[in-house]
C-alpha cells in the first residue's frame, strides 16, 4: 500500500482482484471493470496502466518478499532457477514490440514473447524475473538496444540472489549454448539444459551427431532402469563429451518408461549420478504449471499499444500468481482449510469469498432495487 496514492491503491486492488476472478472470462481493463458493480471511470484504470505514477519493480519485490516469508524457511540444499520463453498472441501489428515468434503449439503468430524466469526451492515455486523480447527492427522502431533471447536470460542470471549452497538452472534447447553455460560457470553455478538431437559433438575421439551416440548407446545396452520421483524411466549417461564451444559435459539421455518420451539432456554436473540429474532436470516442468495458471489469470489478454504497459500488465499477472500461493498458505496455517489448495482451488475461494462480498453490498444498499439491478451485468 505505501507504494502508491489512494486513488492507484485503489485501481490496484481492483485490477489483482479482477485478474484472480474473471474466470474464463477477458482480464483486460474493460472487462475488469465490468466485474465490479460500482464502476470506475474506465480511462483511470488505462491510465494506472499507460501512465503509472508507481514503480512495478518495488511492487513485485514485495509481493515476493511476502511469499518467502510466508513459506518459512528454505531448507533444501539445491534451488533450481528455470528459464523460458512464452508468447502472448496479439492481433495488431502496430502494438509495439510485436513480431512473429514460433509456439510449439500455435506456430509461428503474431506475438509479444516474454523471457521469464521461475525460482523453486523446497515446494516453492516463485516467478522471479520477466522480460519483454523484440526483434532487431521492433527495437529499433522502439529506440532500444536488441537483445536476443539468450542475452535476456543471461541479465535474469545475473540479477538472480542465491539462497542455497548450490544453485542449478535449467532450460529448453534454445538457451543451450555457450553464452549461457558461461554466464552460469562466472556466477559459480550449475546448469542443465535439453540439447537438440542434431548436435556436433566428439566422444572417445570420434565426432557424432547426439542422435547418432543415442543409437550407438543403446546398440551397447547402456541404458538401464533407474526409479526417479516415483517414475520408471530408462536412462544412460555419458561422460567426457566435448561439444564444441562450451566444452567437456555429460549427456543424459532418458526415456519414461510409461510414454517412451525420449529427453536429451547436457549439463557441467560431470559429479552427479544419473538419477540425481534427472531428478534435477524434472524440475523444469514446473514453470510449464505457472504459465498454465498464468495464462488462466490473464497473462497476455491485453489491447495496449505500449509495450511499457503490457509488461506491467504481465508483471502483475505474476504478483497475482504470488499472492495467491501465499494465500494458500496462510488458508493453510490459520486452520481454514484442511491440505494446501492447489492455485486453481484458491481462486475459486477468492471467487465465493467475492460472491458473499456482493451479497451484502446488494442488502446493505439504499438504492432501489431497480436501480441495483441496472448496475449488475444480468446477461
Amino acid at each position: 500500500k505505501r507504494y502508491f496514492t489512494k486513488p492507484q491503491y485503489e485501481n490496484f486492488c481492483r485490477t489483482t482482484l479482477g485478474l484472480m476472478v474473471a474466470g474464463e472470462g477477458e482480464h483486460d481493463v474493460k472487462s475488469i471493470n465490468e466485474l465490479f458493480i460500482d464502476r470506475k471511470d474506465q480511462s483511470s484504470l488505462n491510465r494506472f496502466f499507460t501512465e503509472p505514477k508507481w514503480n512495478i519493480d518495488e511492487v513485485v519485490r514485495e509481493g515476493k518478499a511476502m511469499l518467502l516469508s510466508e513459506a518459512g524457511p528454505l531448507n533444501g540444499p539445491v534451488e533450481y532457477k528455470v528459464i523460458d520463453d512464452t508468447i502472448c498472441r496479439k492481433y495488431s501489428p502496430r502494438t509495439e514490440m510485436v513480431c512473429y515468434n514460433h509456439s510449439s503449439t500455435l506456430g509461428t503468430v503474431l506475438s509479444h514473447d516474454y523471457v521469464t524466469s521461475l525460482y523453486v526451492n523446497s515446494g516453492l515455486a516463485l516467478p522471479d524475473g520477466l522480460k519483454l523480447y523484440g526483434n532487431e527492427k521492433k527495437c529499433r522502431e522502439k529506440g532500444i538496444k536488441f537483445k536476443t533471447k539468450v542475452q535476456l536470460a543471461c541479465e535474469l542470471m545475473d540479477g538472480h540472489i542465491p539462497r542455497a549452497k548450490r544453485t542449478i538452472w535449467l532450460w529448453d534447447s534454445w538457451f543451450t549454448c555457450h553464452d549461457t553455460a558461461a554466464r552460469c560457470g562466472a556466477h559459480g553455478y550449475n546448469w542443465i539444459g535439453e540439447i537438440k538431437c542434431n548436435r556436433i559433438l566428439f566422444y572417445e575421439g570420434r565426432k557424432y551427431h547426439l542422435n547418432e551416440l543415442l543409437d550407438r548407446m543403446r546398440s551397447e545396452g547402456r541404458f538401464m532402469d533407474v526409479m526417479v520421483d516415483g517414475e520408471v524411466y530408462q536412462a544412460c549417461k555419458v561422460d567426457a563429451v566435448f561439444i564444441p564451444k562450451m566444452g567437456h559435459l555429460s549427456i543424459v539421455m532418458d526415456v519414461k518408461a510409461s510414454t517412451r518420451d525420449v529427453h536429451l539432456l547436457c549439463t557441467d554436473l560431470t559429479d552427479c549420478s544419473l538419477e540425481e540429474i534427472v531428478h534435477h532436470a524434472l524440475q523444469r516442468h514446473k514453470i510449464d504449471d505457472f504459465y498454465k495458471e498464468a495464462k488462466a489469470l490473464g497473462l497476455g489478454e491485453y489491447r495496449f499499444r505500449e509495450s511499457e504497459a503490457a509488461l506491467i500488465h504481465a508483471h502483475l499477472v505474476s504478483l497475482a500468481y504470488t499472492l495467491l500461493d501465499a494465500l494458500r498458505r496462510r488458508l493453510l496455517r490459520y486452520s481454514i482449510v484442511k491440505c494446501l489448495l492447489s492455485i486453481e482451488a484458491t481462486v475459486e475461494w477468492v471467487r465465493k469469498k467475492t460472491m458473499h462480498l456482493f451479497i451484502h453490498k446488494v442488502r446493505d444498499a439504499k438504492l432501489p432495487i431497480r436501480s441495483i439491478l441496472r448496475m449488475i451485468d444480468t446477461t
